[in-house]
């Protein structure tokens, strides 16, 4: 999964809404995605949702969509944590500071990246070092930890 484009930013949000929305529009800025990614990511995450309780904290918001151009993962640190409702139990929530937006074009891929991500996810010590590394270097840790 070497074709994978990774694309990290730092912000704040109002809300998970407007968290996936900011990676959505990240993602159609670059060319990725088509204009109505984020407003679909956010419609699979009212029927699915996506919230870790993991070391740190993530969600991981995403959705099948036929105007992917390319696969793409966007980070966003949040400032201070949204509320997502919890992957595992969606009368939880749980207060999220790292959303990971995935683009994936093939669900072969959608798959795999999945399992390598929930892979990374587990092990606390690579969650941690992701708050303190620069957006750079945290593109070369995760190309070398998901691929």
């Amino acid at each position: 999964m070497s074709d994978n484009q990774y694309l990290v930013i730092e912000g704040s949000a109002k809300n998970a809404e407007d968290a996936i929305n900011i990676c959505g529009e990240v993602l159609y800025k670059a060319g990725i995605v088509g204009r109505e990614f984020g407003k679909k990511c956010w419609i699979r995450e009212c029927n699915y949702p996506t919230g870790l309780p993991t070391v740190i904290p993530v969600a991981i918001p995403h959705c099948k969509d036929d105007e992917i151009k390319k696969n793409a993962i966007c980070i966003l640190r949040l400032t201070n944590p949204v509320i997502f409702r919890r992957m595992d139990d969606d009368q939880e929530i749980i207060e999220t500071k790292l959303i990971i937006n995935l683009a994936i074009k093939e669900s072969q891929n959608h798959l795999k990246i999945l399992q390598n991500l929930m892979t990374f996810l587990n092990d606390e010590e690579q969650v941690s070092t992701c708050q303190s590394m620069s957006a750079n270097e945290l593109i070369v840790h995760l190309t070398k930890r998901i691929g």
